[in-house]
């Protein structure tokens, strides 16, 4: 019996099936430990490790296992284990998509393109993600993600739009686009407000990315969907939204499966 582990920069999550079902454990819920004792009470006797994270301090945990540990072009096969895992679960869940962009929302933001059949590694990420939101909570005083997304559902964005600036195009996408953010934020600015942008810097510079990927490469361009996942797209449902809202500005299909935060853990489970 096989687990896949993903050692990221902020979290370990782990894949495994147990009677041809799939088991999830992260650390957002648990802590390591706990995660071995799952793994050791479903008789996992192999774990597949990938991911930065990962260092020789962690080998006292699966001491009862065999370890298996990609250690070659750690960034480009990481993104590949990453979209093949993706598939496999977006099958578990009864999706197949041929040809997406991926989309990694972790503590920062990677980019690959699954197309007719290839994956195709970017060599470009985005830093304003997860762990930005996670700092900005903290500067807030808030370390409880389900605090944090809660409080930036009720917030609203302290940024200025074009449609502000050019009434006539209110309605319009180019009058939902943003002339600069927190520039309406100053000393009395609620914690709500600014939590919520700092969700709408993530998206709209994730999207912006997408959008120059696009108009540099055909490929971007002529590829209609676009996969989420991660667990700040699984905790934050203001985030989802406004992923959703500036994608359609690209006129793409947006796709957020179940669990996708797993994704790496899993093309680790079939390494």
């Amino acid at each position: 019996m096989i687990a896949g582990i993903d050692f990221g920069t902020s979290l370990v999550k782990a894949a495994w099936r147990n009677n041809e079902k799939f088991k999830f454990s992260s650390t957002a819920n648990t802590n390591l430990e706990e995660i071995v004792k799952e793994l050791n009470n479903d008789r996992i006797t192999k774990v597949n490790i990938v991911g930065v994270g990962y260092s020789n301090n962690y080998e006292k945990y699966f001491k009862d296992f065999e370890i298996n540990i990609q250690k070659k072009d750690l960034i480009i096969q990481e993104k590949k284990i990453q979209v093949a895992g993706l598939k496999k679960l977006m099958q578990y869940n009864g999706e197949d998509l041929t040809n997406f962009i991926l989309v990694s929302i972790g503590t920062g933001t990677s980019y690959s393109l699954r197309s007719h059949g290839f994956t195709i590694p970017v060599p470009l990420g985005n830093s304003l993600s997860g762990g930005f939101l996670e700092g900005i909570g903290k500067h807030l005083g808030i370390d409880n993600y389900q605090e944090m997304s809660e409080m930036a559902t009720k917030g609203k964005p302290l940024n200025i739009y074009v449609k502000e600036r050019l009434p006539n195009l209110e309605g319009t996408i180019m009058g939902e686009y943003v002339i600069s953010h927190f520039a309406k934020a100053n000393k009395d600015s609620s914690k709500e407000d600014v939590l919520a942008t700092s969700i709408d810097i993530i998206s709209s510079t994730t999207v912006k990315d997408l959008a120059l990927l696009s108009h540099s490469s055909k490929l971007f361009k002529w590829t209609n969907n676009i996969v989420y996942i991660g667990s700040p797209v699984t905790n934050f449902p203001s985030l989802k939204e406004s992923l959703e809202n500036y994608s359609a500005m690209l006129n793409k299909k947006t796709y957020f499966p179940n669990n996708g935060e797993f994704s790496l853990a899993i093309g680790a489970h079939y390494m």
